[in-house]
């Protein structure tokens, strides 16, 4: 489910605040086009936690009739209150979806037999949609641990794994070693550094918010990857990271809205508290990635 490139599409708004869902409609269908695997809908890049309820069915729903059997949608289900996560889950199922994700809990600092608990009843909500945890510790305040994913393996049949943007090398190996007991165990990178060289140690693939904007360097690094050109893929990943960094690397998601402007989509419009990036420089930049392309 979480093999290749993920992108993390953004949302478009109107100038007044509201989605327009008919660019966004046009934007995914470029994303599908441009030979993604899947998109996940509603996490940090698409500024899903400030997206409503009814918002998200409609996301989810478009992300769905886009993908039309081409890619995967795995639909983050993510709240501070446990009910209206449970209730994001429900709509992501009505929606047909492919997969759920969730945050841990959020802000309020928990140890791992609360985490565990929190993510269970999520994940027993799922059913038998496959279920996998979000692991952003910077943003989240806290962090999914190698215990916690190993209960929830153990004690949950429709649990696959994690998103991890982390950027921790060493603790994503750590992850790895869970394959020796659970076959299934899938996790994919969210940072973009690390997609190459974490291919190479066995992850299934990256979530990615540059790959929203510019998803063809990371579409030819996976192709190259998967048909064995491992020396052209490191080459590839290599122009990925160059177009990534004139980007942000994904750390500013206004600067990824204006980019995505420049690329034909949208109007570069944030939702408060996040303000419209301002740099005209970002456009030279846009222009000569497209040229690397």
């Amino acid at each position: 489910m979480l093999d290749g490139v993920i992108a993390a599409p953004l949302t478009i708004f109107k100038d007044n605040g509201e989605i327009d869902y008919r660019e966004t409609e046009r934007y995914f269908n470029f994303l599908v086009e441009k030979g993604i695997n899947g998109m996940f809908s509603c996490g940090t890049t698409s500024e899903g936690l400030s997206l409503s309820v009814k918002e998200h069915e409609e996301i989810f729903k478009l992300a769905r009739s886009v993908a039309s059997g081409k890619v995967k949608v795995i639909a983050n289900c993510s709240s501070v209150r446990i009910e209206e996560a449970k209730e994001l889950v429900h709509i992501a199922q009505k929606a047909s979806v492919d997969a759920i994700a969730t945050l841990p809990p959020l802000y309020y600092k928990v140890g791992e037999k609360e985490m565990i608990e929190y993510i269970s009843k999520i994940t027993e909500v799922a059913k038998d949609l496959p279920t996998y945890v979000y692991n952003i510790p910077s943003l989240a305040g806290t962090k999914v641990t190698i215990k916690v994913v190993s209960h929830l393996l153990e004690k949950n049949e429709n649990f696959f794994g994690m998103k991890d943007s982390s950027g921790d090398f060493g603790e994503i190996t750590r992850f790895l070693d869970l394959r020796k007991d659970f076959s299934r165990f899938e996790i994919a990178v969210g940072f973009d550094r690390a997609f190459f060289p974490m291919l190479i140690m066995g992850v299934n693939g990256t979530v990615s918010g540059p790959a929203a904007v510019f998803p063809e360097p990371f579409v030819k690094v996976y192709s190259l990857f998967k048909k064995g050109n491992l020396e052209e893929a490191r080459k590839a990943q290599e122009k990925m990271i160059q177009i990534s960094s004139a980007i942000g690397e994904g750390y500013d998601m206004s600067v990824l809205k204006k980019a995505l402007q420049f690329r034909g989509f949208g109007n570069g419009k944030m939702r408060l508290p996040f303000m419209e990036y301002e740099d005209r420089n970002l456009k030279n930049k846009v222009e000569f990635a497209e040229k690397e392309i």
